[in-house]
């Protein structure tokens, strides 16, 4: 996978996620339910967010990703405005972080920010540090 290092518009978007990652996690709900916010900044530099919605249901649990492409959406903005997204956990008691960290989408996910723009940029860790790569390369195949 190709990717790039972070620009300074990146990291104010992983600053951006990880403080709407702080304010929504509720330990009391679902016991402290694997959270995690997403960030997407558009063409003209707005940003906007949306957390995951766990679920007893696991279908109906929804991820960070699309209720962040969602808020761009339902503000004015069009599906080639959307230009980079990033997705950060909240630590957790099981693991060795204490911090929010930036995890990559998962398959859904990474289907529909290509469905959205195979040229989004799209935040991942790579070898221990953040970097930007395409959508369309976190996928290994797409026949449509």
């Amino acid at each position: 996978m190709d990717s790039s290092p972070l620009t300074a518009t990146d990291t104010t978007l992983i600053e951006h996620a990880s403080e709407i990652n702080e304010r929504a996690f509720d330990p009391d709900f679902f016991d402290g339910a694997h959270i995690v916010a997403a960030a997407i900044r558009t063409t003209n530099g707005d940003m906007f967010s949306g957390v995951s919605l766990p679920a007893n249901t696991g279908r109906a649990s929804t991820c960070g990703e699309p209720v962040a492409i969602g808020s761009a959406i339902a503000a004015g903005n069009r599906y080639d405005q959307i230009e980079t997204c990033v997705a950060v956990e909240h630590p957790m008691p099981y693991k060795e972080i204490d911090e929010p960290s930036v995890i990559p989408p998962c398959g859904t996910c990474r289907e529909l920010l290509a469905d959205y723009g195979e040229d989004i940029r799209i935040i991942v860790p790579v070898d221990g540090e953040n970097r930007g790569a395409r959508a369309i390369d976190l996928l290994p195949t797409r026949t449509w």
